[in-house]
């Protein structure tokens, strides 16, 4: 038994219509208080937001601080908003940044991206979709259509501020809602098309005299539509639609496999870092509401996880998976304010090509793949 989320939150004005701020308190079973990987708890609560708001100018709202980074929709919107307990696999594995020291790939370190004194079994920070920066932001409305667009300078960095990059990153974001009746606030009713795009670069350390490596990419971007609540608005249709396609190039989290008899992975945490190195992920929902109380949900998520490679005996057509999942869920409202959310998740997991690994590393590969058992969650979400 575990706590995943247990968060606080404060918002609230300075100086009403101007400056206003945002904190939030996270002491839950999750990346913001555990390293990737390692069982014992580091932080008994992390503050993953703390920002302040500036409304001077016209146009361009100003946020400082550490906040939401623009991206998926998935991991943008807020959890009031979140008809799912579970992540797809795309976005907790690509979007959700492991940070490590060393790289590592088989038993040993990756020449030039890390040393025999570095290399771990668990990631040394995870930035949980946030990171600390300026962001540049508004809305617009013309008509039925609000515009909404996001531009953010940011450190690149964990939420316990793990570091180790030669730039800044830059997130862009642009939004176009059509209103629809019914609904307020980050629950208006609507239809929603949205873009985003991510980019920056990464470093190892590379000896014990703490030389960093060569610079890797790290992009992130995608296209996606969705209904916000009914896809004709309120009294107008029982159903939901969405639909999110999102790539990555560079810095791609592969994961360790540990706990196998034998394993020549050893359990070291790995990154395929090259920018040859690309996944996909796309996410299909479907939504329907029986009643002002009775809703049920259906999502289904492929990642084609290393699709593209590097093409060389560390990253190649071997280490390629194909990740499909199919989530069940049904959210109960008790109020406007509470409900209960149920998710059941069918998960598939393939190594399907194995052509290029012996025979030893094939039957890892195929134990690890079919480790993958299904999801089982239930939620209560209270907002005051």
């Amino acid at each position: 038994f575990y706590v995943p989320n247990l968060m606080v939150g404060a918002r609230g004005n300075f100086l009403p219509g101007r400056v206003n701020y945002f904190v939030t308190l996270n002491a839950g079973d999750n990346l913001a208080n555990y390293k990737t990987f390692k069982t014992s708890r580091e932080h008994t609560a992390t503050f993953t937001d703390a920002s302040v708001t500036l409304s001077y100018i016209p146009g361009v709202r100003v946020r400082l601080g550490r906040f939401k980074k623009p991206g998926p929709e998935e991991l943008y919107q807020g959890l009031d908003a979140t008809d799912y307990i579970f992540m797809t696999d795309f976005v907790n594995r690509v979007q959700v940044e492991r940070f490590i020291e060393g790289n590592a790939k088989g038993t040993a370190a990756i020449s030039g991206q890390g040393y025999s004194g570095n290399i771990k079994k668990y990631a040394d920070d995870a930035d949980v979709g946030r990171d600390t920066g300026v962001q540049f932001f508004d809305a617009f409305k013309r008509d039925k259509w609000t515009h909404s667009y996001a531009v953010m300078l940011a450190e690149g960095e964990g939420v316990h501020g793990f570091d180790l990059n030669s730039g800044h990153d830059t997130n862009l974001y642009w939004a176009s809602e059509y209103d629809l009746p019914g609904g307020k606030g980050a629950l208006k009713h609507g239809v929603k098309l949205f873009g985003w795009h991510q980019s920056g670069k990464r470093n190892f350390i590379i000896d014990s005299a703490g030389t960093k490596s060569q610079d890797f990419d790290k992009i992130r971007y995608g296209i996606g539509a969705k209904a916000l609540g009914p896809i004709f608005g309120e009294n107008r249709g029982i159903h939901r639609l969405g639909f999110e396609l999102m790539y990555a190039e560079g810095m791609i989290f592969h994961t360790p496999a540990g706990n196998i008899s034998d394993a020549p992975f050893g359990g070291w945490v790995q990154v395929a870092a090259e920018r040859e190195n690309q996944s996909r992920g796309i996410t299909l929902d479907y939504g329907y509401y029986l009643n002002k109380h009775w809703q049920f949900d259906a999502r289904w998520s492929r990642h084609d996880l290393l699709y593209k490679s590097l093409g060389t005996s560390t990253w190649g057509p071997a280490d390629r998976r194909e990740l499909e999942f199919l989530t069940l869920g049904v959210n109960y409202h008790f109020t406007p304010a509470t409900r209960l959310t149920f998710n059941y998740e069918y998960r598939h997991v393939t190594a399907p090509d194995q052509t290029t690994s012996t025979a030893a590393n094939a039957n890892n590969a195929y134990v690890v793949t079919g480790s993958v058992g299904d999801h089982l969650g239930l939620r209560l979400t209270h907002k005051f």
